[in-house]
């Protein structure tokens, strides 16, 4: 046989077994839902044995106080960023700081989000095609959700996500907390060194224009020519020096248009329009901004999103808010209900390198999908902010549904050592606002 032969034969033997051992293995790409999975979803976080597990270990831990005393029993549960926290109460203004253990209870979706979710995920699925975008680093193959741009589908699209941008764009995707919603958000900006407290009440509404599931119009809002995803509307009460600032943010639908962010600023009457590096800064001094709202408030591709494992947390989902206790110069509420969850632990890197962070870690919420802790680090590589989404399940009108509202968006400043404790009381869920309401001339006018 000639020795070209042999090297051809050599060849093709390699490839058939390349193909053979890659038929079988997962392609990066969006996850392929069954029939047979969606009949038995949604799928509680524990079952069977594990369920089982669970409950064994809350008979010794549910109802107990957990303050710098015993929160040791229960680290392996928490972020290294909580546990320091509330093992060093001294440190965050308080001589105790302390919170409780509940027993875990699966969370349901909306009548309205489990419909469109067996109606939609199993054609949902990843574009294998690049696409350019406004950001540095665009949006890359198998990371944008296809329909997306053209307002198509609704509820969550992955079900069973196998990376960490489709857990991404679930979180993105699903509005199972009310479509549209107004709040009152009150809290202060803590100093607990000097004991220092600065208010800050700021009312504001999210109206979501597609992907609505509860509340008409489903599921998506008509005459939306400019092809908004969101709109959101703030405005600042106190404090004083900056009361009757209005904020407003429109999010569009296609990535190659950057988020509108538009200020009335009643010193000068005037309203100025912001780039969208804006919405990486703080809001009012507090540690929040608003980038950073439910655990990403922006376009889902600007990050790269991956899976790093799964912990056992306790996280905050079914809170007694009437339970929350604080003296002045505290800077963590006392009083939290937390309840044991296998979290899905996603980290994330801006795609552009000049970013306010250089990494952030998101404990996901593997029945709503939604992020319920994140940490943050500077471009130094350095910890640097810590949230907290703790959630309460509230009961709307008309139509009578549950939602997973979440109440508290608590920042947290680990560097230089302050925080905001805040309470974000819903006052409205599901109203139907007219279109006219996201124009910068309505902006003007509610200045006036």
């Amino acid at each position: 046989m000639q020795r070209w032969e042999k090297i051809y034969i050599v060849f093709m033997v390699v490839g058939m077994i390349s193909l053979l051992l890659t038929a079988g293995m997962p392609r990066p790409c969006s996850a392929v839902v069954t029939e047979e999975q969606m009949k038995n979803w949604p799928v509680p976080c524990y079952q069977g044995e594990e369920l089982q597990k669970v409950r064994e270990w809350e008979k010794t831990w549910v109802g107990k106080k957990i303050n710098q005393d015993n929160i040791d029993q229960v680290k392996e549960f928490l972020s290294d960023q909580f546990y320091e926290v509330f093992k060093n109460p001294q440190d965050w203004g308080a001589t105790e700081l302390f919170f409780s253990i509940v027993p875990y209870q699966q969370v349901s979706y909306t009548p309205g989000v489990m419909e469109a979710t067996r109606k939609y995920a199993p054609t949902a699925k990843l574009d294998p095609n690049p696409r350019k975008a406004y950001w540095k680093g665009e949006v890359l193959p198998n990371e944008f959700l296809v329909g997306w741009d053209k307002a198509e589908g609704a509820g969550i699209p992955f079900p069973f996500p196998q990376s960490g941008v489709e857990i991404a764009w679930n979180m993105e995707s699903s509005n199972q907390y009310g479509d549209t919603r107004s709040v009152h958000r009150d809290g202060v900006v803590v100093n607990p060194r000097t004991k220092a407290e600065r208010r800050a009440i700021q009312p504001w509404i999210h109206d979501y224009y597609t992907r609505r599931c509860d509340f008409p119009p489903m599921p998506n809002k008509p005459d939306n020519a400019k092809g908004l995803r969101r709109a959101m509307f703030l405005e600042i009460v106190e404090p004083l020096d900056v009361k009757d600032t209005r904020y407003m943010e429109l999010r569009y639908l296609d990535v190659t248009k950057p988020e509108d962010v538009w200020i009335w600023f009643p010193l000068f009457r005037r309203i100025r329009r912001m780039g969208v590096v804006y919405k990486s800064d703080t809001i009012d001094g507090t540690d929040l901004g608003p980038d950073d709202e439910m655990g990403w408030n922006g376009h889902t591709n600007v990050k790269n999103w991956n899976i790093v494992g799964r912990k056992e947390m306790l996280v905050g989902r079914h809170e007694d808010t009437t339970k929350y206790t604080k003296e002045k110069g505290q800077a963590v509420w006392n009083g939290y209900q937390m309840e044991r969850l296998n979290t899905y632990v996603v980290e994330c890197k801006w795609k552009d390198p000049n970013a306010s962070y250089s990494k952030e870690v998101l404990y996901f919420d593997p029945e709503l999908w939604r992020a319920l802790q994140k940490v943050t680090w500077d471009r130094q590589g350095r910890v640097w902010r810590q949230f907290f989404y703790h959630r309460e399940m509230l009961k709307t009108k008309d139509p009578n549904v549950v939602i997973s509202h979440c109440f508290e968006l608590y920042s947290m400043d680990l560097q230089r050592r302050h925080g905001s404790p805040t309470m974000d009381k819903m006052k409205e869920a599901g109203k139907n606002i007219d279109n006219s309401f996201w124009t910068i001339q309505n902006l003007q006018k509610l200045g006036f």
